[in-house]
């Protein structure tokens, strides 16, 4: 308390001429006043009070850096150009998937992402790289776009269009994940390869005509006669024979 009054005594812009001066009375009461400076005999030396001044602080630039403030600076693109799929090409998947690749340049810098748009609509989400995979998209001839946007999500460069037509594949189709064929066997050097194809045409056949007996007469000619057999009757019965 004491010397809360003595601060706040010393510090009135009132009594910068005056001085706190100590007095004792017959009964011992210790008391402090303001006076004139000649009238004190009993000064009291107030400690100077405490001041305080804030330290600058002193920012170092970072060496490297290319942010001023919250401003970020970047290379302004020169080129982009969406490589694959092909304009004009066919991309065939029965799963509706387009892989897109894209030639950037300079390279995609921090903070900045790519956007598709297919056939003027926006593809979900944004993407951190320049090979991109769709999946879903429908049969059919369609349109892409590609752009390159900031954090801000404005636009920086866009790419040309490029337009595609996406099939089903076909049982002709070649399978791009299909296995390469097998080469050829390698002859084996002890058994050399016959220098003419081999021939399979089965042989002339000679023919079925009538034996070489003069006596010979087919069926159903005048001179025919049927050969004896002792089982059966000239008419065709049969005869069984009990004596055997």
């Amino acid at each position: 308390m004491f010397k809360t009054l003595l601060l706040a005594l010393a510090l009135l812009p009132g009594l910068a001429a005056a001085v706190i001066c100590k007095s004792v009375d017959e009964d011992g009461v210790v008391s402090y006043t303001d006076v004139p400076a000649g009238e004190c005999t009993n000064r009291v030396e107030l400690p100077d009070y405490s001041r305080y001044a804030p330290r600058p602080i002193e920012q170092a630039a970072q060496q490297g850096s290319n942010a001023t403030g919250n401003v970020v600076r970047f290379v302004r693109y020169e080129s982009i150009a969406i490589t694959q799929p092909k304009t004009g090409g066919t991309v065939r998947s029965n799963e509706g998937r387009v892989t897109v690749v894209i030639a950037l340049t300079p390279a995609l810098q921090p903070g900045h992402r790519v956007n598709l748009t297919l056939d003027g609509r926006p593809v979900r989400g944004s993407f951190d790289g320049l090979a991109i995979d769709l999946n879903g998209v429908d049969r059919g001839t369609h349109t892409l776009r590609a752009s390159v946007i900031d954090a801000d999500a404005r636009v920086l460069i866009a790419s040309t269009p490029v337009t595609f037509t996406l099939r089903k594949r076909g049982l002709t189709d070649s399978n791009p994940d299909a296995p390469p064929p097998e080469p050829p066997p390698t002859p084996d050097p002890g058994f050399p390869a016959p220098t003419t194809p081999p021939d399979y045409s089965p042989p002339p056949s000679p023919g079925f005509g009538p034996p070489d007996d003069p006596d010979f007469s087919p069926p159903g000619s005048p001179n025919f006669t049927p050969p004896a057999n002792p089982g059966f009757a000239p008419n065709g019965a049969f005869t069984p024979n009990f004596n055997r």
